[in-house]
């Protein structure tokens, strides 16, 4: 890709914009953030920056349930049952309720057990491997409306398939799991085994056995989807690195085959086996990992919907630290732990640490974790959490900082849409111009690619957005304010003129960044109400005398809608700053400026 030479601007609008170059990757629709977030304002900065982050829409998704089949689960089973068929409607409709969002043009559903069996001498018998991470592919055989058999995954592509149809298929297959799984529940080893290809050596099951992502599961799933994983079960997780621990004769450990699991927890897995095989599926962008648990925690502990990165983590950690979630024998049965959470007539469930660690470790290292409880009275509002965070997945990102509008109320950023031959022409997509610019990434060998200049569309003050087609700031739709809500804004492009699918997507801004939200300074957004200048940041005043003065700063609506220290000559600047005089004629007074940026 071609550097970005030192913009060339009038030496006027130069002077006074504490100029910042940054990249900004927001599109809607877009995949893939950008690593340079904008920086905290900087006098002066002024630098050529050239990133670039490849078109791969999220318009595919392969969901992926694991679902304890042991013998506690029945009444959660039916519960669940309930709510998958208005799941995959909800997921490729792009409608829940009120909420709309970019619905999913293709979705493959696929089902395991908790089951991985005992080994031969193991307590619950059998081959030993149980239904050993295999996508299950029997119907329901209690519904007359279910087929004996289906496919490996059930698909549905838009345009092709009845979302109903799909729907009803999930529940039929879901509702053949029944209850006589092995008491044993291994539910993350099942996940990995899944989803797992045999290719990943280092990641050996019991038996010496491989994965199956590219043996008898083989392409569920697929490269360029969001994977969601959905467990749901009321005990913790007990994926054992040796099945010894299931010999119920064994003379090295607990007699009490109920608690041992917990006695012996030095005999499971690390959790960072789970976040490190799972995070290996989506390297390169770990945001299009999902992994929800519904399981054994208070009802009352279940985190925000919303909260997510951080905020998540230490939420997730509260959780862990709770009375409620320490493993511990119950008093009055001696033979079973206290339970974390109890739903009456539906039973009851047990801290599920080792689901929950999880969650937390994969959303602290970039892909989504949710945490619902499963002795929620339904499952609706654990299924909406879940529908929530792959919605955000399928829509655009947010910007991280605001940007500003200039006095046309556009923001200074270049959109260049990259395309090589086989996408078609500039002009095959509305909004585009060719600038006559072949590129080939900074390499003359590779094949050339037209660069496509996309057209801004201006928004007004009261967010019309002017005719035509291309890309618009995006700080005040419905959308953006609930999605975005710590950071509303982002680019988006109008109806039918997003990027196409494997191009590459430049985006380039000269911008004056705003400060430090709450606090009124030099740089500040003043395009939506000049009188914000008035009530500059007590730093500020500090720094600029006639501001401290009079007490205000100017918003400069000429030409840059940003709150600036006006000044009569250099002595009412700051030490490294001068008054640039022709800056704002209007009332002959210039604006304090850092000269470096001229």
């Amino acid at each position: 890709m071609n550097e970005i030479n030192e913009p060339k601007l009038s030496t006027r609008r130069a002077a006074f914009r504490r100029a910042m170059i940054v990249l900004v990757a927001g599109a809607l629709g877009l995949v893939g953030c950008l690593e340079r977030e904008l920086r905290p304002l900087n006098p002066c900065t002024l630098s050529g920056v050239a990133r670039t982050v490849n078109v791969d829409n999220v318009e595919k998704v392969d969901l992926l349930f694991m679902i304890d089949n042991s013998g506690s689960m029945e009444e959660e089973q039916a519960s669940l049952a309930s709510e998958i068929p208005r799941l995959v409607r909800v997921l490729t409709s792009g409608e829940n309720g009120d909420e709309t969002f970019t619905p999913v043009k293709s979705l493959r559903v696929g089902i395991i057990s908790s089951d991985l069996g005992t080994g031969p001498s193991g307590a619950c018998g059998g081959t030993g491997f149980g239904d050993d991470g295999v996508l299950i592919t029997t119907g329901n055989p209690a519904d007359p409306g279910c087929s004996a058999t289906y496919p490996t995954w059930l698909e549905f592509n838009d345009g092709e398939d009845d979302p109903d149809a799909i729907a009803a298929d999930v529940n039929c297959v879901a509702g053949s799991l029944g209850t006589n799984g092995c008491g044993f529940e291994q539910q993350l080893e099942a996940i990995l085994k899944a989803l797992t290809p045999s290719t990943s050596t280092d990641i050996v099951f019991a038996g010496g056995t491989s994965g199956h992502g590219d043996g008898q599961n083989n392409g569920f799933v697929r490269d360029d989807s969001l994977l969601a994983i959905i467990a749901v079960t009321d005990e913790d997780d007990c994926s054992a690195t040796d099945q010894s621990l299931f010999v119920q004769e064994n003379p090295a450990l607990t007699p009490n085959i109920n608690l041992r699991c917990y006695v012996h927890r030095d005999l499971n897995y690390p959790v960072s086996r789970y976040t490190d095989g799972l995070l290996r599926l989506r390297a390169d962008n770990p945001d299009l990992l999902v992994y929800a648990t519904i399981a054994g925690l208070p009802v009352d502990l279940v985190p925000e919907s919303d909260v997510s990165g951080a905020a998540f983590v230490s939420a997730v950690n509260d959780i862990l630290d709770a009375p409620e979630m320490q493993e511990q024998p119950d008093p009055d049965n001696s033979t079973q732990l206290l339970p974390s959470c109890d739903i009456g007539e539906r039973g009851v469930a047990y801290p599920a640490r080792r689901m929950i660690e999880l969650a937390r470790d994969l959303e602290d290292r970039g892909a989504n974790g949710i945490v619902q409880s499963i002795c929620q009275a339904d499952f609706s509002g654990a299924l909406d959490a879940i529908i929530a965070k792959i919605a955000d997945s399928l829509g655009g990102a947010c910007l991280p900082r605001p940007l500003t509008r200039n006095a046309e109320r556009e923001v200074e950023c270049d959109v260049v849409e990259i395309v090589s031959p086989e996408l078609g022409s500039c002009d095959a997509i509305p909004g585009r111009v060719d600038d006559g610019t072949i590129d080939h990434d900074d390499d003359p060998s590779t094949p050339e690619r037209t660069r496509c200049i996309v057209n801004q569309i201006v928004v007004s003050r009261d967010n019309t957005l002017s005719e035509g087609d291309g890309w618009y700031y995006d700080d005040f739709s419905a959308d953006v304010l609930e999605t975005c809500d710590s950071s509303p804004q982002r680019i988006s492009f109008t109806d039918g003129a997003s990027p196409r699918n494997g191009s590459v997507v430049r985006l380039e801004c000269l911008q004056s960044v705003q400060g430090t939200a709450g606090e009124v300074g030099v740089g500040t957004d003043c395009s939506s109400d000049s009188a914000i200048c008035g009530s500059p940041s007590a730093s500020v005043r500090e720094l600029f005398s006639r501001v401290d003065a009079e007490g205000t700063m100017t918003c400069d609506e000429a030409n840059t809608n940003t709150c600036q220290a006006q000044c009569e000559n250099d002595s009412e600047c700051p030490g490294g700053y001068v008054c640039y005089p022709d800056a704002n004629p209007v009332d002959g007074l210039g604006f304090c400026i850092n000269p470096t940026c001229n």
